[in-house]
């Protein structure tokens, strides 16, 4: 394993674009930094296996990797995947590049009944449907069309009476460029095969790279609510399946009554066996579908997880009302299984650690890091004097945090503040005319809770990993990133770092990759909520001593526009009267 400092490339703010990648980049003028990390992506992958391109949002990191890539692919004769978090991005993607966008057989479902399955048995009940010739969709006259839409998808499939999924799948072969969400992931081996293309031959791009790396990082391999074995269950005693049914029953008895307030712990397997599992669940799908039901089978669902689990214990979480079981997974394996085989990667991140999947990995990596690309308009200071660590949280900390949102709200200014927890934030927000994110929250409440954070001057107070903290748009000139979200030490984070130290060698090091850079990860992630153009203007207030030390952990873009003195927490009414509208 190489160990030593990553390579890095520090990208100029103004550049001029080679000529032989113009015709990939599709706009007029460039911005800060898009030239040089266009020129020097291109010449970097024919020297390097891995790139991480660190770079803040807005900054334009599509349409330059897309031109980097696009040319040194072409002149190669190799394909391109493209991989995103959501649908809407795989839109936009597509729209920006040119790229054949692909998009899951549950959104573009027409059917009436089995399009309104979770996720979780959809696959299972639509391919149950097909195989009985119940889809009046299924295949139809499959015809391949340009569309890059879900909308023009559908409308396709409903004017010729074909399965939007099948008309999508005859673009696959032709195309040199694909782009997919994240999930195709865990389908990989199925796309490349109706792509006709190998691993070997493709260039594997990987937007908002952060969340890949995090959920590694989960150890999460897959998870079922208790509530499902319990309909699991209900179905096993309505298809006369009794013997299942008590087995079922009892687990569910068995894990309510293991925690009883919120945290984890690894529990024993109590669920039946997966070829129990697999033969009552595929017999309750067959008289599901000759009822006339959906043939959507909660026993199949837990047969899926009891193959995840692969032998091993579940981990037992429970949030709130909410108790579920998880299948772990090795995170440096659920890596290598995302990055080894392609012929050469590009990781998209504001965060993400170059240093990190180098090590993981176990091959050299190549790091493309950019400054803020609009000047002036981030600001960064740290507020000493103040500590959210579990041994300095006390009812003075309460005070203080109290005090604080105080004089934001005193402001007049558009303000968001994070907190680590729904604890900590119901305790010192208790009694202040504030708005605030609630414990699991609908998207209806949360779309409300952004509404109403529009049209008022009130702060809003939410947590870091929460429904506000990432995917949202919330335009403000001030936020104050109270503490540091690092993970609780539970027992997941124990066998996080129980891993990482066998990989790397140190507890040190160990600790820096599981549970610090995280943490500051989502940080960020929160504060880049109300910057998300060169139109907002805003300054981010760190408030914790801890993050004097952590400082050169920031990536580049960001550790720029952090302020050398730092300001005292007793100083702070000052501090904010120069911020007065």
């Amino acid at each position: 394993m190489r160990q030593g400092r990553v390579k890095t490339i520090d990208l100029k703010e103004e550049e001029e674009l080679s000529e032989n990648v113009k015709k990939h980049f599709k706009h007029q003028y460039t911005r800060p930094y898009q030239s040089d990390l266009i020129n020097q992506l291109y010449t970097t992958l024919a020297s390097s296996k891995h790139v991480v391109v660190e770079a803040p949002t807005g900054l334009g990191k599509t349409s330059a990797v897309w031109a980097a890539v696009r040319t040194y692919a072409l002149e190669k004769k190799l394909k391109v995947l493209w991989l995103t978090r959501t649908a809407s991005q795989v839109r936009q993607v597509s729209a920006e590049t040119g790229a054949t966008p692909v998009y899951g057989r549950r959104l573009l479902c027409l059917h009436e009944v089995i399009s309104r399955i979770d996720q979780r048995r959809f696959n299972m009940a639509c391919r149950a449907t097909r195989s009985a010739g119940r889809c009046p969709y299924y295949p139809g006259r499959p015809k391949a069309i340009k569309a890059t839409t879900v909308s023009e998808l559908k409308d396709a499939g409903r004017k010729t009476m074909t399965c939007p999924y099948e008309i999508q799948l005859l673009s696959l072969p032709a195309s040199t460029a694909l782009v997919a969400t994240h999930r195709q992931l865990g389908l990989i081996g199925w796309l490349l095969a109706k792509w006709r293309a190998g691993r070997e031959n493709i260039i594997l791009v990987l937007d908002e790279g952060q969340h890949v790396v995090q959920d590694a990082l989960t150890m999460v391999k897959d998870s079922i609510s208790i509530k499902t074995v319990q309909k699991a269950a209900l179905e096993a005693v309505k298809y006369g399946f009794k013997d299942i049914a008590n087995r079922l029953e009892e687990a569910v008895e068995y894990y309510e009554g293991l925690l009883p307030a919120d945290g984890e712990m690894e529990a024993d397997d109590r669920l039946p066996d997966y070829e129990d599992l697999t033969v009552v669940g595929e017999e309750a799908q067959e008289k599901k579908l000759r009822e006339n039901y959906a043939p959507a089978s909660h026993l199949l669902s837990l047969a899926d997880f009891k193959a995840s689990l692969a032998g091993r214990k579940p981990l037992l979480v429970r949030e709130g009302k909410s108790l579920r079981l998880e299948a772990t997974a090795d995170p440096q394996e659920a890596l290598q299984r995302v990055y080894h085989g392609w012929v050469k990667t590009v990781t998209m991140s504001a965060t993400v650690s170059a240093e990190f999947l180098e090590t993981i990995l176990g091959e050299e990596v190549t790091l493309l890091r950019a400054g803020w690309p609009y000047g002036n308009n981030l600001r960064a200071k740290i507020v000493t004097g103040l500590t959210t660590k579990y041994e300095a949280r006390n009812e003075q900390l309460a005070d203080d945090i109290r005090w604080t949102i105080y004089l934001v709200n005193d402001t007049g200014k558009k303000s968001l503040v994070f907190m680590p927890s729904f604890e900590m934030l119901e305790v010192t927000t208790n009694g202040l005319d504030i708005l605030r994110e609630g414990k699991g929250m609908s998207q209806e409440d949360v779309d409300r809770l952004v509404s109403e954070f529009n049209s008022s001057e009130k702060p809003l107070v939410a947590v870091y990993n929460g429904r506000l903290s990432e995917g949202i748009d919330l335009s403000a000139n001030l936020v104050l990133l109270i503490g540091i979200p690092f993970s609780p030490p539970t027992t997941r984070t124990a066998k996080l770092l129980k891993r990482l130290t066998e990989i790397v060698g140190l507890e040190d090091r160990a600790r820096l990759y599981g549970v610090i850079l995280p943490g500051l990860w989502s940080a960020l992630q929160a504060a880049g909520r109300a910057i998300r153009g060169p139109e907002d203007s805003a300054t981010v207030y760190l408030l914790d001593s801890r993050y004097r030390k952590l400082m050169r952990l920031f990536p580049r873009w960001f550790r720029e526009k952090i302020e050398e003195r730092p300001v005292r927490l007793e100083d702070l009414p000052i501090e904010l009267e120069g911020v007065r509208p």
